[in-house]
């Protein structure tokens, strides 16, 4: 997972990234990605998202 390119929605607004770390949380086991912007948006370079329930489109799919 690590590696792969991806777009994500930070306020609404498409941006494209790079999948840094996967991971799942310890209470429901949820999946969770970082995900390093290619261009920072006011000032925040990374994200965490959950691929289930945020907008998340693989750059491949």
């Amino acid at each position: 997972m690590n590696g792969r390119r991806v777009w994500v929605s930070l306020d609404g607004t498409p941006r494209l990234g790079t999948v840094t770390r996967h991971t799942y949380t310890v209470r429901t086991g949820a999946p969770l990605l970082a995900v390093e912007l290619d261009e920072p948006v006011d000032g925040t370079e990374s994200v965490g998202v959950n691929p289930d329930v945020d907008d998340v489109l693989f750059e491949d799919e």
